[in-house]
C-alpha cells in the first residue's frame, strides 16, 4: 500500500512524511464507486461546501445546500461548480475502506518503532476544479492521500504566530470552526508540495494547511488517528481553553506530563462526560461557519 517509508521514523511528528500510496489504482475511489457509496448512505456526506475560489477569503466558505442531494445531482455540481464534499468516517459504513485505513496506519506503526495509534478513521473528499481550503488546523492526527487530480497544498509550523494558542483552543473546544487567523507573511515560512495521484503526505500534530485544486476534479482520501501523545494535547488544549473562554482564567502552560496535565486531562474528562463543556461552548460561542464539521466527533 505505501511505499518511500525509509526516513519516516525519524520524521515522525517533527517533520512532514511523504510517502507514495495506491488508492489511486483502486476502483473504491472512482468517482462512479463514490456515487454508489453516497447513494446507499446518504448521511455519509458530512458537508459540502462553497466559496470564492479566486482569494484567500475564509469568510466566502459557507454551506452549500447539497450536502443531502442524490448522489448524481451531487457529483455534477461538483464537476460543475465550486464544491467542496467531505464523505466523513467512511470506514464505518463500508469495512472496505476501513480495511484501507487499517493497513496504512499498520504500516506507519511497523516503521515507526512504539507509535501506537487508535480511533482511525478515512474520510473522502470530492472536489471542484479549482477550489480550495483555506487555513486552517485539525485536532487529530492527520495525513492526506491524494487520488484523483491535482492539488496543492501548503503547511506552515504548529507554532505561534503561525498558529494561535487562543485560535486552537477555540477549534478544540468547537467554539468556532477549524479556521484560524491568517497573515500573508506566513508564506515566508510554508512548505509547498504540489500532489499528483499517489501522492499522500503525514505531517506534525495541528499543523496549519490550506490547498488550492487545478483545473480538476480531485478525489483524495484524509486519515484521521490518536495516538496516546495527541489524546494528551487534546485534554490540555481542551482544558486550557475552558479555563480561558469560560471562566477566564489565563493558563499558559501546555505540558502534556506532570501534575498539572493530570489537572486538566481530569477536568477535560469530566466536562465533556457531564456534558457541561458544551453546554458552557454554546453558551459563549459565536456561531460556526454553515456546514463546518464538530470536532469532537473524534476526540483525541
Amino acid at each position: 500500500m505505501l511505499t518511500d517509508l525509509k526516513n519516516i521514523s525519524q520524521q515522525w511528528a517533527k517533520e512532514i512524511s511523504p510517502v507514495r500510496h495506491g488508492l489511486n489504482e483502486s476502483e473504491l475511489f472512482s468517482l462512479e464507486a463514490l456515487a454508489d457509496l453516497i447513494r446507499e448512505n446518504p448521511d455519509c456526506v458530512s458537508e459540502a461546501a462553497t466559496m470564492n475560489n479566486s482569494q484567500e477569503d475564509a469568510s466566502s466558505w459557507r454551506d452549500a445546500g447539497i450536502a443531502n442531494a442524490p448522489s448524481e445531482e451531487l457529483i455534477n455540481a461538483i464537476k460543475n461548480g465550486s464544491i467542496w464534499a467531505n464523505l466523513g468516517r467512511i470506514g464505518e459504513r463500508d469495512s472496505r475502506y476501513q480495511a484501507i485505513v487499517d493497513q496504512v496506519m499498520d504500516q506507519i506503526e511497523d516503521a515507526v518503532p512504539g507509535l501506537e495509534t487508535f480511533n482511525r478513521h478515512i474520510g473522502i473528499l470530492i472536489s471542484s476544479p479549482n477550489a480550495r481550503v483555506f487555513y486552517h488546523a485539525d485536532v487529530p492526527g492527520q495525513a492526506l492521500m491524494h487520488i484523483s487530480g491535482e492539488k496543492r497544498i501548503w503547511l506552515y509550523p504548529g507554532h505561534e504566530p503561525y498558529l494561535s494558542q487562543r485560535d486552537f483552543e477555540k477549534v478544540v473546544t468547537n467554539s468556532t470552526a477549524e479556521e484560524i487567523s491568517y497573515d500573508p507573511s506566513f508564506e515566508n515560512v510554508a512548505t509547498l508540495y504540489d500532489l499528483k495521484p499517489g501522492d499522500g503526505l503525514f505531517w506534525p500534530l495541528n499543523w496549519p494547511h490550506r490547498v488550492v485544486n487545478g483545473n480538476t476534479v480531485n478525489i483524495s482520501a484524509t486519515i484521521e488517528y490518536s495516538t496516546k501523545a495527541t489524546r494528551r494535547h487534546f485534554n490540555v488544549n481542551y482544558a486550557n481553553g475552558m479555563l480561558s473562554h469560560a471562566f477566564g482564567f489565563k493558563p499558559r502552560s501546555q505540558a502534556i506530563e506532570g501534575a498539572d496535565f493530570w489537572a486538566k486531562a481530569i477536568m477535560s474528562y469530566a466536562l465533556r462526560q457531564t456534558g457541561l463543556g458544551p453546554r458552557l461552548v454554546e453558551a459563549m460561542a459565536k456561531p460556526k461557519t454553515p456546514g463546518h464539521r464538530d470536532v469532537s466527533e473524534n476526540p483525541t
